[in-house]
C-alpha cells in the first residue's frame, strides 16, 4: 500500500515539490507492477488451463479398429461416438449404413464394423422402388420401412442380399388349420473297426414318426399370400435307422507292397489246427488258429509278420519237419477250407 505524506497535496498547485515528485513517481511505479502481476498470473493461469485440457484429452485417447470394407483401421481417439470415430478414420459413412460395436461404450480395445448398405427392390400394392438396407431378411426390411404385422407380409420369407426383390402386401384375413404329417426316418451311421472297409450291418431298422402342426394361411383378398407355421408336437416318435459300417483297413496286395520290406515266392498248403500232434499248439507256444503260418526260420525268422494274397495277414509262429525251404503252410478254419486252398504259389510279403 502506498502513503503519501506531503501536504498540502500537491494536485491543489501547478508545481511539485521534489519530496512530492519523489512521492508521486514511487505512486506510479507500484501501479505499474501491480498491473504488470495480475497479467502475467491471468497468462500463467490461461498456460495451466490449456495444459490441463490438452493432459485430459491425452489421458482419455482410447485405441479402438474400425473394420471397414475387409479392411482395419487402428486409431486413437477421445471421441466416444461410433460414427465420429469411424469419420475421424478417415471412412466415409452413407445414409443408411450402421456401424456396429463389440462394447456398450467406447473403451480401449472396442472393435467398430461398418455395415454397408445395399440396395433391394421393394413392391408395396404395385409400386416398385429401390431402397438401401442393412437389414439381412424380408420381414426385418418389411419392418423397417413400416410395414408391420400383422397388417402386412412378405410374400416370401428368408435371407436377403444387394439385388434381392422383396414383395410386401397388406394381410386382408388369415386361416388356422391343424395337420399331422410324417417324421422322416433318420439314417444314423456308426463307425466299427472290428468290420472291414466296405461292409455295412443295419442293427436297427427305421420307423417314421408323426407330428401334429398348426398352420396359418395369410390371405389377400381371397388369395393366398403365404403359410407360417404356429406350433409343432410329436405324436409318435421317429426310430431311426442305426447302420454299422467298417472301418478296418483291408490288407491287399495293391496297398500292402508300399509298406512291405521284401516279397518272396513260396509254395503254400494249408493245414489245420489238430493236424500233427493233435495239440494245436504252435513251435512258439501259442494256440494254432486262423492267421498262423508254418516256415522255415531259416527263410523267415519266426514272429515275421506277413500277407499273403488270398488269405490275408498272418504270423510266421509254427515250424513243421515238411516245411524247408521256401515252403509256408497256412492254419485253416475247416477242413473242407484246407481242400479248397490246396498246393499253390503264393507271393508273400513280409511286412516285418
Amino acid at each position: 500500500m502506498f502513503i503519501c505524506y506531503c501536504q498540502p497535496c500537491a494536485f491543489d498547485r501547478l508545481y511539485l515539490t521534489v519530496v512530492e515528485y519523489d512521492c508521486y513517481r514511487r505512486y506510479f511505479v507500484m501501479r505499474i507492477q501491480k498491473t504488470h502481476k495480475r497479467y502475467i498470473s491471468s497468462v500463467v493461469a490461461g498456460l495451466m488451463v490449456t495444459a490441463i485440457t490438452l493432459t485430459g484429452f491425452s489421458y482419455n485417447d482410447k485405441t479402438v479398429t474400425v473394420m471397414a470394407d475387409g479392411a482395419a483401421h487402428t486409431v486413437k481417439t477421445h471421441l466416444n461416438s461410433n460414427e465420429g470415430i469411424v469419420r475421424n478414420a478417415g471412412i466415409k459413412l452413407n445414409p443408411k449404413d450402421k456401424v456396429i460395436s463389440d462394447s456398450n461404450s467406447v473403451q480401449e480395445g472396442t472393435t467398430l464394423t461398418v455395415v454397408r448398405a445395399f440396395p433391394v427392390s421393394v413392391t408395396v400394392n404395385g409400386k416398385t422402388r429401390t431402397v438401401y438396407t442393412t437389414q439381412t431378411t424380408a420381414e426385418d426390411l418389411a419392418e423397417e420401412l413400416g410395414f408391420k404385422a400383422p397388417n402386412y407380409t412378405t410374400a416370401a420369407s428368408g435371407a436377403i442380399q444387394a439385388g434381392s426383390t422383396v414383395d410386401i402386401v397388406r394381410v386382408t384375413s388369415r386361416a388356422v388349420n391343424t395337420v399331422d404329417q410324417e417324421i422322416p426316418v433318420q439314417v444314423i451311421r456308426q463307425k466299427d473297426d472290428t468290420m472291414a472297409q466296405g461292409e455295412e450291418e443295419v442293427v436297427q431298422v427305421g420307423q417314421p414318426g408323426t407330428e401334429r402342426v398348426q398352420v396359418e394361411t395369410l390371405y389377400n383378398n381371397g388369395t393366398a399370400i403365404r403359410t407360417n407355421e404356429l406350433s409343432k408336437s410329436v405324436m409318435t416318435n421317429m426310430v431311426p435307422t442305426i447302420i454299422k459300417e467298417g472301418t478296418r483297413e483291408v490288407t491287399t496286395s495293391r496297398n500292402v507292397s508300399g509298406r512291405a520290406s521284401r516279397s518272396i515266392v513260396m509254395e503254400a498248403s494249408a493245414y489245420l489246427a489238430g493236424d500233427g500232434d493233435g495239440a494245436g499248439i504252435t513251435a512258439t507256444g501259442i494256440p494254432a488258429v486262423r492267421g498262423v503260418v508254418a516256415v522255415d526260420p531259416d527263410v523267415i525268422p519266426l514272429g515275421t509278420r506277413l500277407f499273403i494274397p488270398g488269405y490275408g495277414e498272418a504270423v510266421a509262429a509254427d515250424t513243421g519237419g515238411a516245411i524247408v525251404g521256401n515252403r509256408i503252410d497256412l492254419v485253416m478254419d475247416s477242413y473242407g477250407e484246407a481242400m479248397d486252398f490246396g498246393r499253390r504259389d503264393v507271393t508273400v510279403y513280409v511286412l516285418d
